[in-house]
């Protein structure tokens, strides 16, 4: 890599004169930005149908000129641009770092370390989960995908509005059949697995914004290690992965 030789005795390294304009640029540049998220916002308010427009655009260009060209993050974007902006704030989605594919690795819990009873249900998670993720069937991949996000937020939950988001097909479903009853019958089949253990809480509220839960923090960061350390982590949401 090129470096750039500075010579201290030009009068440019000693002057005060760029120095401070340099200092003054960052100053100038939150202004003018707070000016334009005025206008942005007058325009909104002024003309809502052109501004749903327009901004998607805007947006577009501005994170291609942040991060480059990005196929997998272009694909999340137009998903929060249909519908992932009803639950999720923009600054959720955009990655914090320069690779939106990298996956954090993560070695799976190391059964001997396990009380009894975790061991055992990790055992089963293993001998359900195996496999090539690209081959698994319907229920086993909504499964994999309820139980990494439950597992990743923990006693905080997921509203069921985000989990059917990520299922593929909406909370109205495929074919008729609504996503609530395939979260419903992914939750049962994984309680099954995990007894005598609880597994979840009892869900709370109605609709979109029913909450999905982990009954106990510590089973939850057990099964985090686990689902994240399989090559199907691919599966759930990046910015849950890279959250933790």
């Amino acid at each position: 890599m090129k470096t750039r030789q500075i010579n201290k005795n030009k009068p440019y390294y000693v002057a005060p004169g760029p120095i401070e304009s340099m200092a003054n640029e960052p100053d100038v540049q939150k202004s003018r930005n707070e000016k334009y998220l005025k206008a942005l916002q007058t325009l909104a308010e002024k003309d809502p149908e052109g501004f749903s427009n327009l901004a998607p655009e805007l947006i577009k260009r501005s994170v291609w000129n942040l991060r480059g060209p990005d196929p997998y993050f272009s694909e999340k974007l137009e998903n929060w641009f249909k519908i992932a902006y009803k639950w999720e704030d923009f600054g959720e989605i955009l990655p914090k770092d320069a690779h939106i594919t990298k996956r954090i690795e993560v070695d799976a819990p190391r059964k001997e370390n396990l009380p009894e009873l975790q061991a055992l249900f990790l055992s089963k998670l293993e001998q359900k989960f195996s496999g090539d993720h690209q081959r698994w069937d319907a229920p086993t991949r909504d499964q994999y995908i309820i139980l990494g996000m439950l597992a990743m937020e923990g006693r905080s939950g997921v509203r069921q509005g985000k989990l059917a988001h990520f299922l593929g097909n909406g909370l109205d479903g495929v074919g008729g059949l609504p996503s609530s009853n395939a979260i419903r019958a992914a939750k049962i089949a994984l309680s099954r697995h995990a007894k005598p253990l609880q597994l979840f809480a009892p869900a709370k509220g109605n609709g979109s914004e029913r909450l999905h839960s982990f009954a106990d923090e510590n089973l939850a960061d057990l099964v985090a290690r686990f689902v994240l350390s399989k090559k199907a982590s691919i599966l759930l949401p990046p910015s849950m992965v890279h959250a933790r």
